[in-house]
């Protein structure tokens, strides 16, 4: 083998390493970004469940079982949040008792999801603002983090107050 083809051989050998290492770096950044995916699709899914789940009960305790027509008949904006005897989403009577409910969830297979939500009183014209007192509008957002993303997930929804005569 002369000088030449020496060199063409050395060459084709880097230019096939460089080749194999690339497609290797491709298929950890698309794994990577499998893996994203898959933590934000579940946690989407876990915040979208608890949402579903809060806003097929009561607007409010005082909402139960009567209709209100003043809102000095609800809930302080204070005072939400789960009431006496009410531990977890499965006894929660009304939409407001998910204030300030945590829950870390480990029976998945993938990751450990810490989900908290946070409900307030808001008015409608502007719904990213907190109002202090009660209002026809209560908004539930709903946090969903992993230490496997590098994502958090954020939801909310608005929960009105309708009462037809």
């Amino acid at each position: 083998m002369n000088m030449g083809q020496m060199l063409m051989s050395i060459g084709a050998l880097l230019l096939l390493t460089l080749t194999v290492l690339r497609v290797n770096n491709t298929i950890l950044q698309t794994d990577t970004i499998m893996q994203e995916s898959k933590f934000g699709i579940l946690a989407t899914s876990i915040a979208t469940s608890l949402i579903e789940k809060a806003s097929k009960k009561s607007f409010d305790a005082n909402t139960f079982e009567d209709a209100v027509s003043n809102w000095s008949s609800l809930t302080p904006a204070n005072a939400l949040g789960p009431g006496a005897g009410e531990t977890d989403p499965d006894t929660f009577n009304d939409f407001d008792d998910f204030d300030g409910y945590t829950e870390q969830i480990t029976t998945l297979p993938s990751a450990t999801y810490d989900v908290s939500c946070d409900v307030c009183y808001i008015n409608p014209n502007n719904p990213n603002g907190q109002l202090s007192t009660q209002s026809w509008h209560k908004k539930m957002t709903v946090t969903v983090s992993s230490p496997f993303s590098q994502d958090t997930i954020k939801l909310s929804t608005i929960f009105s107050y309708w009462h037809f005569r």
